[in-house]
């Protein structure tokens, strides 16, 4: 999915919202590639918390590896101390071994993911051991492509959201709850350029939108 100027959700936030218009001008163009095979996006989801992204590129590597074909069968089967010596910890196996009985089982139906709306399918991951709400969202929006996903307690998500409307210090921390409903029903595009403006240093600069994009046209 290419979110580009032209694309209908793009037109209807920067409609909503000048200053994340004036953000989307100055990012450009972004993707956003849903997974076609979401049980292995969930499993190694599971696999990347907590660590760098280049550590969990390397785990994720040597765990395919050890199991080329991902299936919930095939990782019960898998040896796991041949799982372990890929780099991932027992606590982290326990997790994906859950997961995947409870998609054997029917408890998590992964083949039927996109007719649930957004609360019913977080319940249903997050009764998965290992899986918090975080992970559950960003699966969400990275795996199934699902346009209005809100990440409440996402550190990075709430300071970007401070930073583009310049707002005053709250003690709860949530500068999302202030702005982000004019978003919906593509809170998740929005995210994706709020992630993309910590990832480029605008929001550590502290200037405002505006100025940033000055200094990028000097």
């Amino acid at each position: 999915m290419r979110l580009h100027k032209e694309h209908p959700a793009i037109l209807a936030l920067c409609q909503a919202d000048s200053r994340l218009a004036q953000l989307i001008h100055l990012i450009g163009e972004r993707t956003l590639t849903p997974s076609a095979f979401p049980y292995e996006s969930l499993a190694m989801s599971i696999i990347s918390q907590q660590l760098s992204a280049k550590a969990a590129a390397t785990i994720k590597a040597r765990v395919k590896l050890v199991i080329p074909a991902f299936t919930p069968e095939l990782v019960l089967a898998a040896d796991e101390t041949a799982i372990r010596a890929c780099g991932v910890s027992f606590p982290k196996i326990r997790y994906i071994r859950d997961l995947s009985t409870k998609i054997i089982s029917g408890e998590v139906n992964l083949d039927r993911l996109h007719e649930l709306d957004n609360a019913e399918l977080l319940k249903q991951l997050t009764s998965v051991k290992g899986i918090g709400v975080w992970t559950a969202e960003m699966f969400m929006i990275f795996a199934l492509g699902r346009s209005d996903v809100m990440a409440i307690g996402d550190a990075g998500l709430q300071r970007a959201a401070r930073w583009l409307h310049q707002l005053e210090e709250r003690k709860d921390c949530n500068y999302l709850g202030q702005i982000a409903p004019v978003w919906a029903p593509y809170r998740s595009f929005a995210s994706l350029y709020l992630w993309r403006a910590v990832d480029l240093g605008y929001v550590d600069s502290g200037l405002p939108v505006e100025e940033c994009q000055i200094a990028e046209n000097r």
